[in-house]
């Protein structure tokens, strides 16, 4: 998915979410805002919404001199959505199909992005996850896939989030497969990091590595060998979020491999996934 003019303002936003976490005064933020708005013109209009948003978001962190500005807030997000893991876990006997279920659950995480929204509602999320469901779904896809399959590779998303992403790993393991879930080398917004894993639990479940860098979705420039490697083998791949689906949905790898995961947060994405803002989704190009 290449950027259109209608991410840039989003790349500022992104910006000022976190000069606001780091606790900058508004003279400091104007600066710095008007600093990044030169940046931000030679930034490749080709490349993806991810790609530029990382470009966006670590010079911020540059100019404000902060590294991890969503560090706490990221904890306060993972010791939320532990407390609700005993009822998420219940929630997968209340609805039926239990590995749709856990896709439902997970998804409903998504709405933790505190790179975009300061607030959210979970509450409203697992509800509408719930009872009205994806609008595009390819379970009996997937489904079919997975039966054929011994491993999955999870690309993760948020913190929070990651909890949310547990109850389906759990699930995953239980009919028998191994998975390895992707959490991001260092800090950027409120993604996961290998610290997130290890705080939620998520190593005693899966097997966990690193992209390789801190870039938003996937990189193919900046990623590790052990990821590389992971991605092209991998037989099938759950991808978290609005970031991954911004980098992958392009990729001829992605054909029928790679299983979207996600919320739709804004226009742009809706008219690429084929869906409505607001949706839940679970598809594979």
């Amino acid at each position: 998915m290449r950027a259109t003019v209608d991410c840039v303002h989003c790349y500022l936003k992104q910006a000022v979410s976190c000069m606001r976490m780091a606790g900058l005064d508004e003279d400091s933020q104007h600066e710095i805002l008007f600093k990044l708005m030169d940046y931000v013109k030679g930034l490749d209009r080709n490349a993806t919404p991810a790609e530029n948003s990382t470009y966006a978001v670590l010079k911020t962190y540059e100019l404000m001199g902060v590294d991890d500005p969503y560090k706490e807030v990221k904890r306060q997000s993972n010791d939320l959505a532990l407390e609700l893991y005993p009822r998420l876990k219940r929630m997968l006997d209340e609805y039926g199909d239990r590995l749709h279920s856990a896709l439902k659950i997970a998804v409903a995480g998504n709405v933790i992005d505190l790179g975009i929204r300061r607030s959210f509602d979970i509450e409203g999320e697992l509800r509408y996850s719930m009872e009205t469901g994806f609008s595009k779904d390819h379970y009996d896809r997937f489904k079919q896939k997975l039966e054929n399959v011994d491993e999955v590779l999870f690309l993760g998303d948020n913190a929070g989030e990651i909890v949310f992403d547990k109850v389906l790993v759990e699930e995953l393991v239980s009919l028998g497969k191994k998975v390895t879930y992707v959490v991001k080398e260092g800090p950027v917004l409120n993604d996961s990091t290998m610290e997130d894993a290890i705080y939620v639990g998520m190593d005693k479940v899966a097997r966990v590595i690193t992209t390789g860098s801190r870039f938003l979705g996937v990189s193919f420039k900046h990623m590790s060998q052990e990821f590389a490697d992971a991605l092209n083998k991998a037989p099938l791949i759950i991808s978290k979020g609005q970031a991954n689906f911004e980098s992958l949905e392009q990729h001829e790898m992605a054909q029928d491999r790679v299983f979207f995961l996600l919320k739709i947060k804004c226009d742009e994405v809706a008219k690429a996934a084929g869906a409505a803002l607001g949706d839940v989704v679970f598809f594979t190009v």
